[in-house]
């Protein structure tokens, strides 16, 4: 069971790094189309969030906040501490709002 977790773990910061990574590229580069990678890196994170049962920290975000993924509402949420808000996203929402340069990670991560 603890190389299975030990798995998972790496499963899910790989899924991270390939999606700070691509939007890391986005920025330098915003003419390469990108939508696929994050549609593969954020289905990758929703899966082995539910397969765990458990919800998954994705990143810190820049100035702050935090990028979550909530199994039980199997949406993503900004949390924004800062007024306090909470914003649940589906999918397809948060992809469009982070090629918009919303939510974007902190830059220690890159």
């Amino acid at each position: 069971m603890l190389s299975q977790a030990k798995h998972s773990t790496e499963s899910i910061s790989l899924a991270t790094k390939q999606l700070v990574l691509a939007l890391s590229r986005h920025k330098r580069k915003p003419y390469l189309p990108i939508w696929g990678e994050l549609f593969h890196a954020l289905r990758e994170i929703a899966k082995l969030g539910q397969q765990r049962q458990e919800n998954i920290m994705i990143y810190p975000m820049q100035p702050t906040g935090t990028l979550w993924y909530r199994y039980r509402e199997k949406h993503f949420l900004a949390d924004l501490p800062n007024p306090s808000i909470t914003i649940s996203l589906t999918q397809e929402q948060l992809i469009d709002a982070l090629i918009k340069g919303s939510f974007a990670p902190d830059v220690n991560l890159e």
